[in-house]
């Protein structure tokens, strides 16, 4: 990971945070470079309006804009629902991450590739993990 690539990272956690009012979130760089989705907090109050689906959009987008992986771990730790939470995960693409562990792969439990942006007759980009 380099010092630009961290950069980034932190810059769309802060725009994020300036453009949802209210929400917390930690984003980082894991080796890859994958961008990494530490942590997402709503508002409760806002919790089921489509701020996340907001919010994941941009955050989905930018790294798209980038051709960055994504990977996230679900977590019941600020009150979520682990089901529910991998429901709308999958929702924007992310899937189980059935290598974790193994070298070279992301270290957290569900993985988003960016669209292919190959032209035709190339082959898409893929990685170890996703489904074929």
């Amino acid at each position: 990971m380099n010092q630009a690539q961290e950069s980034w990272a932190e810059d769309l956690a802060e725009e994020v945070r300036t453009s949802y009012t209210g929400v917390r979130l930690e984003l980082g760089i894991d080796h890859g470079p994958y961008l990494v989705l530490l942590w997402l907090l709503l508002p409760q109050s806002e919790r089921g309006k489509g701020l996340g689906t907001r919010v994941m959009e941009h955050i989905t987008a930018a790294a798209d804009l980038r051709g960055v992986p994504m990977t996230l771990s679900p977590s019941e730790t600020f009150g979520g629902d682990l089901v529910r939470l991998h429901a709308f995960y999958r929702r924007f693409g992310f899937v189980t991450n059935t290598w974790r562990g193994e070298i070279g792969a992301p270290r957290e439990s569900m993985v988003r590739v960016p669209p292919s942006s190959a032209t035709v007759g190339e082959a898409p980009l893929t990685y170890p993990w996703q489904n074929h």
